[in-house]
């Protein structure tokens, strides 16, 4: 009887340590004590909407305008991610870094390409 309670003792442990690592695998870096990233302000124009409501809104932000675009037709260059990256040039030091730390995936970059064009 001892031990049949010792061997489920050691599942429960095992199971525990690897449900833990699969955690980390998907963990957020704020979760692990990483410094929030300080990104480089934009180099020449004023964002489309103010750097504080972008950081807070720049997801639903983009996904209405890809509605807008998709179902709609309507394009709004002044407001596309095209325009982000004329001044945000760098992904990987631009989007990439908020990304990792907040622990999410988006799938923009799948369809779209963060290419500066001058």
């Amino acid at each position: 009887m001892m031990r049949l309670r010792e061997v489920a003792l050691y599942r429960i442990i095992l199971m525990a340590v690897v449900g833990v690592l699969c955690l980390m695998d998907n963990m957020p870096v704020w979760a692990m004590g990483a410094a929030v990233p300080q990104l480089q302000p934009a180099q020449d124009k004023p964002c489309v909407r103010d750097p504080a409501w972008m950081r807070r809104n720049h997801p639903e932000f983009l996904r209405q305008k890809r509605d807008l675009t998709v179902r709609e037709g309507v394009r709004v260059r002044n407001e596309s991610l095209a325009r982000c990256a004329t001044c945000h040039q760098d992904r990987a030091q631009f989007c990439d870094r908020c990304h990792q730390y907040a622990g999410v995936d988006p799938n923009c970059f799948t369809c779209h390409n963060y290419v500066h064009t001058p």
